[in-house]
């Protein structure tokens, strides 16, 4: 017989709906147990005298993993949690991460934002209103967040915003930016709060990243942005917006951005929404980009997978776990899938926008269907997250879009594109939630998935190293 306690950093939480929870000290990641199960967790508190022996298998294995692991420290004494450690229950559902726009305002001029930034009309949130925010987001238990914008660096109480941050031991996870405002002065602001967040910076091709971004030197700014970060040991990753102009670029992009210490690139044909809406001479359709990445694939398979790859929704390369999966297929495709989340993000995030809407994701900012979401300005986040039309749309099923969706019912793809992103069968102008993913379904009808399955056959084995993919 001993003592357990629960190792620095580890807190015993719980949520509606899930209310045997442990977070880990990077507060990104919680693990849920059942109730008996649970028990033996709640007990590793330094007070509770456990007998190895007479546990029950399930339990005994348990221990051993979270002693093995260093989530537990075995005492022949007595000994107590820190006050923080101890069990507390949050009066929500669960979330672990927020991405949040602080601002609207850019100083780029896009040529694709969706935003309309800098013509972006309204007023950054007070300092007040942020605190606000943060308050908020900790009495509901999330610790997790990223900052994005517009572009997050020109709001004028950009470190006061880190300070609040600290203060409530949250985590800054993620920064989207455009690079311009990246220096040695930010990295050493953020260092001196102990923060070192993932950058994320996005780069549009060589000879094209200044056309798309409406600023002359902002290719020249990203790729010493990307440098600096390098050397001082941030990690960073990158979105690439593909278009008529910049889809003959792949290979040399690619290069480039490994050459850079970039960890991952994610591929998406720029949509005809925001400014870009009017810029129909550029436009590249989903189809085009895939024959084009496909004529590509051979260059990046013998270039060595400089980095991991998400091929817009045809393919995606993830080096680090040597595996290729397709972004288009959202579920497993076997029965019981109907079941599954309609959107597997909301799940566990959610995004603020800059009037403070709690919104699914991003990309639903300042389209039609954003008033019908609510301010956390105005609301509790606590009552957001338990009864409003958010709650309810964070609840939804494949099975239920499926159903609503004449077009679905009898595809013989429904369980695996389960009508496709949430966000994009909204688009721009539409509001029905559980409506079609447009760019999905052609996906699907247009013989892409199946074309997909072939590509992941074709390079499984072709990871630098001797381990096989994982398909």
């Amino acid at each position: 017989m001993a003592y357990y306690v629960l190792n620095e950093g580890f807190e015993l939480r719980g949520w509606k709906g899930l209310p045997f929870g442990l977070r880990h000290p990077n507060h990104y990641y919680t693990d849920f147990f059942p109730k008996d199960i649970y028990r033996l967790v709640y007990h590793l508190d330094g007070q509770h005298d456990i007998d190895e022996e007479s546990l029950p298998e399930k339990e005994k294995d348990l221990l051993k993993y979270m002693v093995d692991s260093k989530i537990a420290l075995r005492s022949e004494e007595k000994t107590h949690l820190e006050p923080y450690q101890e069990y507390k229950s949050y009066p929500a559902m669960y979330k672990n991460h927020v991405q949040w726009s602080i601002t609207g305002r850019c100083n780029y001029n896009c040529r694709h934002c969706f935003m309309s930034a800098p013509d972006y009309k309204g007023e950054d949130i007070t300092l007040e209103e942020c605190i606000h925010i943060l308050d908020e987001l900790d009495s509901c238990g999330i610790k997790t967040l990223s900052l994005t914008g517009g572009e997050p660096l020109v709001h004028p109480d950009f470190y006061e915003i880190l300070d609040e941050i600290n203060k409530r031991n949250m985590q800054l996870e993620t920064l989207y930016t455009n690079a311009a405002l990246v220096d040695d002065k930010l990295l050493d602001e953020l260092e001196k709060r102990r923060m070192h967040p993932v950058f994320n910076i996005s780069f549009d091709g060589i000879d094209w990243h200044d056309w798309l971004r409406g600023e002359e030197g902002a290719e020249e700014k990203t790729i010493a942005a990307f440098k600096l970060l390098h050397k001082r040991g941030y990690g960073t990753s990158s979105s690439m917006c593909i278009h008529r102009h910049n889809i003959d670029g792949l290979r040399e992009t690619v290069k480039l951005l490994a050459s850079l210490g970039l960890g991952h690139l994610k591929m998406n044909v720029a949509s005809p929404t925001g400014r870009w809406k009017n810029e129909t001479e550029h436009f590249i359709s989903q189809d085009e980009a895939n024959e084009k990445i496909i004529e590509y694939l051979p260059y990046y398979v013998e270039d060595g997978m400089p980095i991991s790859v998400q091929f817009c929704g045809l393919i995606d390369f993830n080096k680090e776990n040597k595996r290729i999966s397709i972004p288009f297929k959202k579920f497993g495709g076997a029965e019981g899938a109907d079941k599954s989340f309609a959107c597997g993000s909301v799940k566990s995030g959610m995004y603020i926008s800059p009037k403070g809407r709690v919104l699914p994701c991003m990309t639903l900012g300042g389209t039609a269907i954003d008033p019908e979401f609510e301010s956390i300005l105005e609301k509790p986040l606590k009552e957001i997250l338990t009864d409003s039309h958010y709650r309810d749309v964070c609840m939804y099923k494949m099975g239920e879009c499926i159903e609503h969706n004449e077009e679905c019912r009898d595809c013989k793809y429904k369980l695996a594109c389960g009508a496709g992103c949430r966000a994009c069968a909204c688009g721009e102008t539409g509001t029905d939630y559980k409506g079609i993913d447009e760019e999905a379904c052609q996906f699907y009808k247009n013989g892409w998935y199946e074309k997909a399955m072939e590509l992941i056959e074709k390079y499984k084995d072709s990871f630098p190293g001797d381990e096989k993919a994982e398909a």
